[in-house]
């Protein structure tokens, strides 16, 4: 056998390696190149969220995922990444159509792909609060807090500072969505010890000042607390 038999020997092993799923043969710029398209889509579904098209969101949300699926060579994380926060979008947009069951389902789709996004558990406890079931609310709103303290949807940025904003909730809506959790299961205060696991809790936590009295006056607290988050994202303060 001639070197050259040999040297022909090994090309052909090498490119039948490609030809059978030993490599695609996309280099790592392109990969990247591919993983930004998809990235830079995320951006403009929220525009069409933030203009009140809801549906025309989850329609180009619901794209991405498509597209997500069919594009080859994305390592498996950036790739969940992306088709978390297009459910994400998915799950917001049903959420203000009221259409419950679609918004919970694409927030739990979400969670599964990625755990990290704090902003998917705060849609889904208020999808909870609106269903009743408070026992989901504690636990969505308290894991949102756990991932991001400082929790603020208005500004949320992608890993390379892409803006996806959305509404103006933060850290303080998720309190009052504890904080009336809590109440309807009726923990409406820990008088004997600190403990933050109660209505009265949570409200201290946005007026350092209130007291509990009794359930009556702690939710009177609860609801003008909300109202006045609600009034300063009226007037974009």
């Amino acid at each position: 056998m001639t070197k050259a038999t040999i040297r022909l020997g090994w090309t052909g092993f090498i490119l039948f390696c490609y030809g059978c799923g030993g490599g695609n043969g996309v280099g790592p710029e392109e990969i990247r190149k591919r993983e930004d398209k998809l990235r830079d889509q995320i951006p403009i579904g929220w525009q069409a969220y933030n203009q009140g098209d809801w549906q025309g969101s989850i329609d180009f949300f619901t794209d991405i995922l498509e597209q997500a699926d069919a594009v080859e060579g994305i390592e498996l994380s950036a790739r969940n990444q992306i088709k978390a926060e297009a459910q994400n979008g998915i799950g917001w947009s049903f959420f203000r159509q009221q259409e419950l069951e679609g918004a919970a389902t694409a927030f739990n789709i979400s969670t599964r792909l990625d755990r990290r996004n704090a902003d998917v558990w705060v849609g889904w406890a208020g999808v909870s609060l609106a269903q009743e079931d408070y026992s989901q609310v504690l636990q969505f709103a308290i894991q949102a807090l756990e991932v991001d303290p400082e929790y603020n949807s208005g500004i949320r940025l992608d890993p390379i500072g892409r803006l996806l904003g959305h509404d103006q909730f933060d850290k303080r809506q998720v309190r009052i969505l504890l904080a009336e959790a809590y109440f309807h299961l009726g923990r409406y205060s820990a008088i004997d010890r600190p403990d933050p696991n109660n209505a009265a809790a949570q409200v201290r936590l946005l007026r350092n000042s209130y007291r509990f009295v009794d359930p009556g006056q702690l939710l009177e607290a609860i609801s003008e607390a909300a109202l006045e988050l609600q009034n300063e994202i009226s007037s974009g303060a």
